[in-house]
This record gives C-alpha cells, sequence and structure tokens, in this order.
C-alpha cells in the first residue's frame, strides 16, 4: 500500500429526500397556427393515407393473413415531454422510436420565443418520432389532427395531441431511402458487386415490436420476402431488453445490383414496412497499417517477464486473436476460443489483437513498465477478413456483430450451456474495435444499446474507443509548400479543420453508450524525434488531441469521449493531389515505423518477439483498460485496509470509472484549443473544448494515492429515486487566512438502468451538488473547466474548480457534497450503486501545513468508536 494511501469517507448516513427543483419549462416554441398548419401538412397526412391504402390492397391480393400496417414519421420542432407516452394513449399506435435530433434554423413558420413572447434568433431542435400505426390507429391520428383544426379540446389523457401538431414539420411514411441512406449499406454492396460476388450479405435490421406474436409476423414476413426475391436468411436475434430484433441474410447480386442503381427501389423487400435498417455485414473491422516498403520493427523483448501474473482475470478484452507464443505474451493470456476460430487464423495476421494485448499487459513498451499483475482474458470476435478492396481483421460476413458480443459476455459471467462463467471475476471488458459504417447520430445504435445493459445486469465497466478517422483535411488558410508552415499556424489550423470537420468525424457505434468509458487519443508517444520522409509533427505543444479521433458529444449531447490517453503522434504530409494548389490538404500516416507507440506483433515467421509502431483511440483504450486493472489493485489495497467494507458495498466496475475519471484534466490542452477559437463566444469555445478533450487525459498517478499537499477521498453509497446521501469532507483548519491556490476536483460515477421503451433511454440521474449554504462561500473555489449542464448528461459528473485568494473561517469546517437521484426515463425501483471522488489540493504559496495528515486526522476523530468489550468474568 502507499505511504499515503486514499482515505475513505464515512458512510453517509441514512438517506433523505432530495430537493426537487423545477423543469425549467422546456422549450418554448412558437408554430404558424392551425390555419397554416392545415395548408402546409393535410396534403401530407392525405398522402399517409392513400399509401397506407395501396398497400392494404397489395397485402390483400398477396394474403388474406396479413394485417396492413404502416411506419408514420411525425418530424417536430422542439420538444413534447414523454412523447412515447403521447403515442401510447391512442389505440392502434404503438411509439418505435426517436432517431433524428439535429438543430436547425428558425424560420418563417417555427421559432423560439423568450417569456415574454419575443421571436428568437436561435435554433431549434429537429426530432424524428417513428410510430407504428394499423387501420384503426391512423384512422384515429387523422380524427385527433381534425379535431384540432376545429380548435376543439382534447380529451383527458390526449391534451399533448395540440402540442405535437402545433410543432409538427412533417408527417410521412418511412420509406425506402430511411432504410438505405447512412447506414453503408449501398456502398458496401457496391464495394463487393464491383468484386465479382455474386450474392451479397447484409444485417436487416426490424423494428422492434413489443408483443412476440408482433415480432413473429415480422420475421416471417421478412423471411418470406427474401426467399422470394432469391435470397436467404442465416439467422436472427431478438434481444428484448434492448429493443433489437434482425436478421442475417444474403441477397442475390443482381437485386442488389438493381437497388443499388435506384431501379429496384419498388422491390417489396426494399419496401417491406417491418425492416428498420438494411446494414452492411461485417463492418467492425480493424485495418491493417499501410506498410509499403517499410518493415515492422523487430528486436529484443527481454527482460519483460516480471512475475507469473495471477489466474484471476480482472481485464477482458474482445478483439481479435492474439500470438498468444510471442515472447511479450506467453503465458499472460488466457485465450478463450469456443468457436474454433483459432484453427483458420494466421499468425501473420494476429495484428490487432496481439498490439491490443501487448498495451494492456506492459503498456507501450518504450515507457518499460512492470507487465499486469492478471492474467489477460481473450475473446476472439474478429478474423482475417480478404474481400478485394479490404483486408484485415473482421468480424465475420455471417455473424451478427451485437448476438456475437451478448453471447461473449453472457460466457463470461453465467457461462455457457453446461459450461461454468469463463471469468466471473472480470471487472473491465475492452472493446477497441467500432463499426465503422455507424458514425453516432443523436439515436444509440443497437450495440451502445446492448453495452448499456450488459454493463447494469453484470455491473461491469465497458472501456470502448472513440474510433479513428484517416480521412485527409483541408487547411485553406495554409498556402504554398506544408514544409514551409510555420509550425503554430499549422497546429492552429489543423484544430480549427478537425473542429469544423466534426460531423464526418464523429463517434463510431458503440462510442456512444451511456454506461460505457469511452476513450478518444493523445498525439503522444515516446518514440523520439523520428519522422517518416515528407511528414511533418502537426502540433508543437504537447497533449492535444489525436488528429485522426472521433469528436464530438455522445447521446443527448453528454460528455463523449470522457477521457484521452496516449495513442502514438500521427504526422501528416501534403496530399499529392494538392501539391502545388491554393490551399494544402493533409493526410495522416499510417505506417509501421515510428512515430506511434510500441507494440508486439507477429513479425517474420517464426519469429515470436516482433514489435511494431500503432496510433489511435484503440491504443488509449487499451492503455486505459490498463490503468484501471493498476486501480482494481489500488481498490483490492483499501478494502483490506481500515474502514475496508465500504469498498464492497460498491461494484468495483463503478469505483474504478469514477478513478479514472478523477484524473482528467484539460491541463495545458485546453487553453490551448480555447485560443484557437478566442474569435466565438465565451460558451462556444468551452464546447469546443469540450468536443475535442472530453474531460481531459487522465493521470493515473495521481488517483493512487496522495500526497502532502494533494488528499483524495473517496466514498460510496446506494440511493433510490428522489433519494439524497451527504457525504461530509473534512476541511483543515490551516486553510483558514492563507494565500495559496486551491484546487477542488469532485467526480460521481455510476451505471444507470436502462429504459429501451423510452427515448430519454437513462433510467437513473444521479448527481451531486453542493448545498448553498457551503457553496464556494468558505472555499472560494469556482468551476473552471466543462459546461455544467454536459457533465450531467452521462453517468459521469467531473468538475474542477479552482481559486488562490485567501479564505477565512472560524472554527473546524466541512465541505458537504449531496449525492441525489431521480429518475430520468420512466420509473426508477431499483437501488442505484455510486462512487464519489473528492480530491482537495494546495499550490506552494504561503501553506506550509500538512494537508494529508489533517485530512486524516479528522476523518479519524469523526467515525464512531466500538466500545471494548470486557474479556474476562
Amino acid at each position: 500500500m502507499a505511504d499515503r494511501p486514499l482515505l475513505i469517507l464515512p458512510s453517509p448516513g441514512a438517506p433523505l429526500p432530495r430537493q426537487k427543483r423545477g423543469s425549467g419549462g422546456g422549450d418554448r416554441v412558437r408554430g404558424p397556427g392551425i390555419p397554416r398548419q392545415a395548408v402546409r401538412l393535410d396534403h401530407r397526412f392525405d398522402k399517409v393515407q392513400r399509401l397506407f391504402e395501396e398497400r392494404k390492397m397489395r397485402l390483400r391480393e398477396e394474403s388474406h393473413d396479413l394485417i396492413p400496417e404502416e411506419v408514420v414519421v411525425l418530424e417536430l420542432r422542439g420538444s413534447v415531454e414523454d412523447f412515447a407516452r403521447v403515442v401510447e394513449k391512442v389505440e392502434g399506435l404503438e411509439w418505435l422510436s426517436e432517431l433524428g435530433r439535429s438543430e436547425v434554423d428558425p424560420d418563417e413558420d417555427f421559432r423560439e420565443v423568450d417569456e415574454e413572447g419575443t421571436e428568437l434568433e436561435k435554433e431549434l431542435s429537429s426530432r424524428l418520432f417513428v410510430v407504428s400505426s394499423n387501420q384503426d390507429g391512423l384512422r384515429r391520428l387523422l380524427s385527433l389532427w381534425a379535431q384540432w383544426k376545429r380548435g376543439e379540446r382534447f380529451r383527458r389523457g390526449l391534451g399533448k395531441w395540440p402540442h405535437v401538431f402545433e410543432r409538427l414539420f412533417d408527417v410521412r411514411r418511412w420509406g425506402v431511402e430511411d432504410r438505405l441512406r447512412e447506414t453503408g449499406v449501398l456502398e458496401d454492396w457496391q464495394a463487393r458487386l464491383s468484386h465479382g460476388a455474386d450474392r451479397v450479405p447484409c444485417e436487416i435490421e426490424l423494428w422492434f415490436r413489443r408483443g412476440p406474436e408482433q415480432r413473429q409476423r415480422a420475421q416471417q414476413r421478412t423471411e418470406d420476402l427474401v426467399r422470394r426475391s432469391g435470397g436467404r436468411v442465416h439467422g436472427s436475434a431478438v434481444i428484448e431488453e434492448i429493443g433489437y430484433h434482425a436478421a442475417l441474410a444474403e441477397l442475390p447480386a443482381g437485386m442488389v445490383q438493381a437497388v443499388h442503381d435506384k431501379a429496384g427501389r419498388d422491390i417489396e423487400l426494399i419496401q417491406c414496412e417491418h425492416i428498420q435498417f438494411f446494414r452492411a455485414s461485417g463492418q467492425m473491422v480493424a485495418l491493417p497499417p499501410e506498410t509499403g516498403a517499410e518493415q515492422p520493427e523487430s528486436g529484443p523483448v527481454a527482460g519483460r517477464g516480471g512475475p507469473p501474473p495471477q489466474e484471476d482475470a480482472v481485464v477482458a478484452v474482445l478483439d481479435g486473436l492474439p500470438l498468444q507464443g510471442h515472447d511479450l505474451l506467453k503465458d499472460r493470456l488466457r485465450v478463450d476460443d469456443p468457436d474454433g476460430w483459432e484453427r483458420n487464423y494466421p499468425a501473420s495476421d494476429r495484428l490487432h489483437g496481439t498490439a491490443m494485448a501487448s498495451l494492456i499487459v506492459h503498456g507501450d513498451l518504450d515507457a518499460a513498465e512492470p507487465p499486469l499483475r492478471r492474467k489477460l482474458y481473450v475473446r476472439p470476435i474478429m478474423r482475417p477478413v480478404s474481400r478485394g478492396w479490404v483486408g484485415g481483421e473482421a468480424v465475420p460476413d455471417d455473424v451478427l456483430v451485437v448476438d456475437l458480443i451478448q453471447r461473449a459476455v453472457r460466457r463470461l459471467f453465467d457461462g455457457e450451456g453446461a459450461e461454468p462463467p469463463a471469468a466471473p471475476t472480470v471487472r473491465v471488458v475492452n472493446l477497441s474495435i467500432g463499426i465503422r459504417d455507424r458514425p453516432f447520430d443523436q439515436a444509440l445504435s443497437p450495440l451502445a444499446r446492448l453495452l448499456d445493459w450488459l454493463a447494469r445486469k453484470y455491473l461491469v465497466l465497458f472501456v470502448v474507443s472513440a474510433g479513428n478517422h484517416f480521412t485527409g483535411l483541408s487547411l485553406p488558410k495554409c498556402t504554398g509548400d506544408l514544409g514551409n508552415v510555420p509550425a503554430g499556424a499549422l497546429q492552429h489550423d489543423l484544430i480549427r479543420a478537425v473542429a469544423e470537420d466534426a460531423r464526418s468525424r464523429r463517434l463510431l457505434s458503440p462510442a456512444e453508450a451511456i454506461n460505457a468509458l469511452t476513450v478518444a487519443a493523445t498525439h503522444e508517444d515516446r518514440s523520439g524525434a523520428f519522422l517518416p520522409p515528407r511528414y511533418r509533427d502537426p502540433y508543437k505543444d504537447s497533449g492535444l488531441p489525436s488528429p485522426i479521433n472521433a469528436v464530438g458529444a455522445g447521446f443527448r449531447r453528454a460528455v463523449k469521449p470522457e477521457v484521452l490517453a496516449a495513442g502514438g503522434r500521427v504526422p501528416v504530409k501534403e496530399a499529392d493531389a494538392t501539391l502545388g494548389a491554393g490551399s494544402i490538404e493533409v493526410e495522416p500516416y499510417r505506417g509501421v515505423l515510428a512515430p506511434g507507440l510500441s507494440v508486439a506483433a507477429p513479425g517474420v515467421p517464426g519469429a515470436t518477439s516482433g514489435t511494431t509502431r500503432g496510433r489511435g483511440t484503440s491504443n488509449g483504450a487499451a492503455l486505459t483498460s490498463r490503468a484501471a486493472a493498476s486501480l482494481d489493485d489500488v481498490l483490492e489495497d483499501l478494502r483490506t485496509g481500515p474502514d475496508g467494507q465500504m469498498i464492497d458495498g460498491v461494484p468495483r466496475a463503478v469505483w474504478i470509472k469514477a478513478l479514472l475519471a478523477h484524473g482528467a484534466s484539460w491541463g495545458d490542452a485546453g487553453a490551448t484549443i480555447g485560443s484557437t477559437f478566442r474569435d466565438e463566444s465565451a460558451r462556444r469555445r468551452k464546447q469546443r473544448v469540450t468536443d475535442l478533450l472530453g474531460y481531459g487525459a487522465f493521470d493515473i498517478e495521481r488517483v493512487k494515492a496522495c500526497t502532502e499537499r494533494r488528499v483524495t477521498v473517496v466514498g460510496g453509497a446506494t440511493v433510490r429515486e428522489d433519494e439524497k446521501r451527504t457525504h461530509r469532507i473534512p476541511v483543515p483548519a490551516a486553510l483558514r487566512g492563507t494565500l495559496c491556490a486551491r484546487r477542488l476536483v469532485v467526480t460521481l460515477a455510476w451505471i444507470s438502468p436502462i429504459n429501451p421503451k423510452d427515448q430519454r433511454w437513462r433510467r437513473a440521474h444521479v448527481y451531486f451538488s453542493v448545498p448553498d449554504e457551503n457553496d464556494n462561500h468558505f472555499l472560494h473555489v469556482k468551476r473552471t473547466d466543462y459546461d455544467r449542464n454536459a457533465v450531467r448528461r452521462g453517468t459521469l459528473q467531473h468538475e474542477v474548480s479552482t481559486a488562490s485568494k485567501p479564505v477565512t473561517w472560524v472554527g473546524d469546517r466541512d465541505l458537504d457534497i449531496e449525492v441525489s437521484c431521480r429518475a430520468d426515463a420512466g420509473s426508477l425501483e431499483e437501488e442505484v450503486p455510486y462512487a464519489l471522488v473528492v480530491t482537495l489540493e494546495v499550490g506552494e504559496g504561503l501553506f506550509a501545513a500538512n494537508l494529508y495528515d489533517e485530512v486524516h486526522a479528522r476523518l479519524q476523530a469523526a467515525r464512531p468508536r466500538v466500545p471494548i468489550q470486557p474479556t474476562g468474568p
């Protein structure tokens, strides 16, 4: 144990009712009024009705047993609270999904107004609400529309429908373009067809219906249409807990070509009302590096052995199959391959899994750190692929990735068939690969939903990479030769280019999962100053985010990625196509030479000591999982020490999640990025920095132990809906009247239950606050980083406050931090465990006391003393 270990707070005591605050009234969107809405939308309702009648006639000709249904999209400006409940009040309508949520400019019909009714030049949210309607449901929807146009009052239970119609921008049928657009399937189909494929695999994602009979009808209808088109269905999966239903199909090349050319958009399968999306299969891919004439490094790796690892795994990695016989990995992995993929997995193809295992076990080899104390559990979920246009490792075409990962995680904790759990001691699951054709677009992907549910079911932390974007960047203000652009100008313009290209650099599924810890990369490694020919380092300052990171907010604009870790430096070169042009476009380096993190690699045939270089968010996620394992050791030491029973009261994964984020900060990178956008408002600058840095790069050493001037305390408990728990942190009297810098960091983590029937998804909103009576007034600290609203939108609240002016108070003081819970998406009937981590730190200044010892003594004095029982007669 460290000389100054983390301190454990006393129990927060019995819960109290939380203080409820008003909801703020929501937005104030003013629509165009009844006459204008009638002009705008009457013909749209008529079209939906006409298409429904046409479909009913076709189905009647085809089969008398089919029940006609239609999927209708209601696009609203602004929001309507509890829209799903609004829909369910109408018999025959079923809420299916909320899909789009983007910002649009106000127009002559829709604007937001202030409390006095003055129109604001403010962007409005645009949302797509999708419902399923049978004939009765459509008739009732049309009746409600007519009733609203007549200005009649709505009966009890339907009172929110006028708000829907006031804000209704469009109404239409879910169509072919919705099923194909922006899913990556058309591009995948074209690539396969151009390489001579006669049959093309795809994933068919169905609308999830509440009733099993409805799901069975949808499945049967889809399979029939696939067979009639000349294809076949290989399998399907239903995961009711996350509202997921999909089939894996193979379609004939002729039909796929017709659809791609838009000549086959009237094919019944493509128009099937039960189908939400057609998606490309096998798109969870780890692409190999571009080697060209370069050869990977290979050298001695002796001296990395360390003591034999303990058998009980803390970290599991789902990835490609690693090279188990590599000198760096031998006897340090526990590979579980129930599908038998190793037989057809050549050693030379075991690139990504070997690299990730190497990083988790050893870290960056250039850092020469001790190896992991526990064995690493590895489950291969990728195999080598060669499709003519792309190689590498990928989830196979004949597997539904959501189903595969569900089975892999269940196997860890529940076992499979008659087999016992494979690794029940795992606290962290590393997933350093993403689905490249599923960038986050407001709605949670099926895989993100799966991770959220599995995290809660098994109380495990998923560490997920944000995703990489190796596409080029245009630097319009840089002209001439890239080699002559000043370092400061290149850094400034590249940061702006990444931020302004955020729409094309979104998180890759499942990075948006709310219960996962999502990791991006910093532009850092220990490889030295070498750069490949023609390449330049894009940054002159350290600690900045990698230029290939996925960027942007997560679900409901939560902070994502939450943390950054070293991912390797990514130099850039001028694209050949722009040489001599007026502006410069740069391309990132993807080779196997330095710079980059040093990792184990297959090397030449027969070699077992090969190494190579890698860059990207996969590396950052792997290093974060390695840090998580070391934090588990810290927690184990605390658990066996004084007051350690509190550690067992909160799932270990929740503690690890809180501690990882607690060590994060913007550092100098925040100021550098902020100055890049000095021409924008302060609020917009903060949003820019958050999009690129999240909570910042984490420093694991800051949370493993304390110092004389930095004390970290941990507390945890469970909380229910509308309860609060108060944690009391003693503040040393020696701080009174001193002139010194002070830094207060508070982090709260939990794993939320989820509600697939509510578009808000997160059932539990847990948050901390400082009561008004001691908020900032005796420590005089003020929030310096992050938006106070953004930090409460996920499952990880992290805030940093600083001050430097003198503080004065009388007597001993405590900083009270309240942890409260409210229901966010439907009812919340279960307890929610949480972990709270608080650090108080002082600079040099005039403060001469031992901060750690004073807090430790105060905590010891505050603990209830157990009377000594007599031992004799």
